[in-house]
């Protein structure tokens, strides 16, 4: 959501990647993860960028590699954020 807001691309990045660190603490508060929940956040986040420009490089044809433009980068996404977890807790 915070990368849809119309900023500047750098401001509009580091404000995403703020705004995922902040639910990454309150997450970690809930869960006992406590302030390594802003790692988790931020680690997430950079993972979401990545695939938002990766999908973005799909824009014209819109069949055949609109599976691969975003899917491939979601799926690659789980198992790091999966391992940055395990790493923190």
């Amino acid at each position: 959501l915070a990368r849809a807001l119309p900023l500047p691309t750098a401001a509009s990045v580091v404000v995403s990647l703020l705004a995922a660190a902040g639910a990454g603490i309150a997450a970690g508060g809930m869960t006992g993860l406590g302030a390594k929940g802003a790692l988790l956040g931020a680690g997430a986040a950079v993972c979401a960028l990545i695939g938002h420009r990766a999908a973005g490089y799909d824009y014209p044809s819109r069949f055949v590699h609109f599976t691969a433009g975003v899917a491939l980068p979601l799926a690659a996404a789980a198992p790091a954020v999966w391992v940055l977890g395990r790493a923190l807790g």
